[in-house]
Formats: structure tokens, sequence, C-alpha cells
């Protein structure tokens, strides 16, 4: 089963997004949590810091593991901090729970995103930093 991370990063009650290429075959266009696939002999944690430089140029100062949610794919979604800002040459932005739910997202993303209401993650004021 392909291994895939995601980095859950927040400010305040927003949540970083990226958008895909429009010309990515895979998912074209979507919003989505930023991360990739686990390569051989990596590690989740060490394909999460790979994916964040990758992706986003973050060098991450802390990352908790956030469960596994099991679909097509396995993910492994970390709530992560860093010092530094994202940057990244596709679309971006902060989003909160209401705008997310608005946007076109993969279908294992809404799951995550249902997850982390259910827990109460998502609720403003109940976000804790990691």
């Amino acid at each position: 089963m392909t291994e895939v991370v995601l980095a859950l990063m927040h400010q305040g009650n927003r949540w970083f997004l990226q958008r895909r290429d429009p010309g990515n075959p895979v998912l074209p266009g979507l919003w989505e949590f930023p991360g990739g696939k686990v390569e051989a002999g990596e590690t989740p944690e060490e394909a999460l810091s790979r994916e964040c430089q990758e992706e986003v140029a973050l060098i991450l100062q802390a990352a908790r593991p956030w469960g596994i949610v099991e679909g097509p794919v396995r993910l492994h979604p970390f709530l992560v901090t860093s010092a530094d800002r994202p940057r990244t040459n596709l679309a971006w932005g902060w989003f909160t729970a209401e705008e997310m739910v608005r946007l076109p997202l993969p279908p294992m993303n809404v799951a995550l995103l249902g997850r982390l209401a259910l827990e109460g993650t998502l609720a403003p004021g109940s976000i804790r930093p990691v």
C-alpha cells in the first residue's frame, strides 16, 4: 500500500492548504495539506521532513503524529510547527474550517477534516500548538 505523509499546519484557527497544479495528472487543481509519498527506506517522519522542505521550503521545529487514516492510500498526518513561513509556487492560503469544507479537496483530505472536527481540533479556540 502507498504510504503518504501530510503536514497539518495552523495559525490560530486557520490551516495551511495548497492547490495542486491543474496540469498534474493526479488530483489536478484540488486543495490539500502539503505532503507526499514515503519513499523506499524512509520512515514517515523522514518523508515528512523531506516533503515539507521540497514542497513548501519549511524546516520543521516539531511534528506530532496524528494517527493513521486508511483508504486507497495510508495517510500519516502530523501536526507540525515551524518558525518559517511556507513558500511555494502553487496557489496557497490559510483557511478556517468553514472555508476548507467549501474547497475542492481530495476525498481522503475530506475524511481527515471530518476527523479533525469530531475531535474538536478545528473548533475555534480549541486548537493547541504542537
